[in-house]
């Protein structure tokens, strides 16, 4: 999905196009990444992360704007960028699936305009959204599209404070639109399910032919999983997470222990990942669909023996996405950024790729 959010409504002039960063920003920090491409070959120019104080932004929402505009100012005297490409937080953004009698390009923006509040709790004068069109079917007159919105308020907000810290901001999306960009194959019509866990909660995105159609988040995620084994065999917060990291869900005499600690946490997320992947399998049941495979990503989504826990009790192929697989030939060694690492990036390197689409 394009989900070029700002575009729509705040038009960049075209001497403003430039290459952008890609700014992967949560509650906690900004993560941001710039691609540079030099004679078709990829190279990595800025990446790191900044964190963000408490309170600065919650739920995706700036609380404190000039903060957040001082922070800003500070990346860009440190990085010198003046073009970004921002993601945000899902617990605002709203994400759906709507089949559309067949209409001319320029008609399907109003006729989703006229249904977005049957989706979205808001008026739709107070809704920003992007679509795109999935398939057309000029036998049954049909097309489906997905669709991506915000509150207006959350995206003016957003543009305010990077106006006023000097910072062009070419377009908003959503992080399962940056992840999608990243991990998947837009050309594919196929159905994958993305997994995205975090230290504090799990999002799972429906990806149909590189456009997200279906969003959730699950309020559990990796610190969960280092408690209890804090908890279970008495260890401090640095041992648990080593052995979190090492040992991970390996079916071990040594490692009993710490995966029945481990495991209510994990069956947890499984059980969220199966009940949302049946629930949108039915609200689809009028096509057949088949899903593919389940993408993993996150900084938490290397836990050895998570992949193969969720194929057996999920029954579907399961692997960790690698968030390089757009950018460097596959097997890549990426020096700047170890693969682990990366796994924490993808949400930044899908935006960075904007620039080249």
């Amino acid at each position: 999905m394009s989900q070029n959010l700002l575009l729509k409504f705040f038009p960049v002039p075209k001497f403003l196009l430039r290459l952008a960063v890609g700014l992967d920003i949560s509650d906690q920090s900004i993560k941001f990444m710039e691609l540079l491409n030099h004679g078709g070959k990829f190279k990595i120019g800025h990446l790191g992360e900044v964190s963000l104080p408490i309170g600065i932004i919650e739920g995706g929402e700036i609380k404190k704007p000039e903060e957040f505009r001082k922070i800003l100012l500070e990346l860009k005297a440190k990085w010198h960028f003046t073009n970004a490409f921002i993601s945000l937080p899902d617990d605002h953004s709203y994400t759906f699936y709507l089949n559309l009698p067949l209409l001319k390009p320029e008609e399907i923006y109003g006729a989703i305009e006229l249904q977005i509040e049957e989706y979205v709790p808001l008026p739709a004068p107070e809704i920003v959204f992007d679509y795109e069109v999935l398939s057309q079917n000029k036998q049954t007159d049909s097309l489906s599209v997905g669709v991506a919105a915000f509150p207006r308020n959350l995206i003016v907000g957003y543009q305010e404070v990077f106006a006023r810290a000097g910072i062009n901001l070419l377009a908003i999306e959503t992080e399962g639109g940056a992840l999608a960009r990243a991990l998947c194959d837009k050309e594919k019509n196929s159905n994958t399910v993305i997994v995205d866990l975090g230290k504090n909660h799990t999002t799972i995105f429906w990806v149909k032919a590189g456009t997200v159609i279906h969003a959730a988040t699950v309020p559990i995620g990796g610190a969960a999983i280092t408690h209890n084994l804090e908890k279970a065999l008495d260890l401090d917060f640095a041992e648990a997470e080593k052995l979190k990291r090492t040992q991970g869900l390996l079916r071990s005499e040594s490692n009993r222990a710490a995966f029945e600690a481990m495991i209510p946490v994990v069956a947890a997320i499984c059980d969220e990942i199966e009940r949302l992947t049946t629930f949108w399998l039915r609200q689809g049941e009028k096509e057949e669909i088949k899903l593919e495979q389940i993408v993993l990503t996150g900084g938490q989504s290397s836990l050895p023996g998570f992949v193969e826990y969720l194929s057996n009790n999920i029954g579907c192929p399961v692997v960790v996405g690698n968030p390089w697989t757009k950018v460097f030939p596959a097997g890549a060694v990426v020096k700047e950024l170890p693969f682990n690492e990366a796994l924490r990036y993808g949400i930044a390197i899908g935006l960075a790729l904007r620039n080249f689409k």
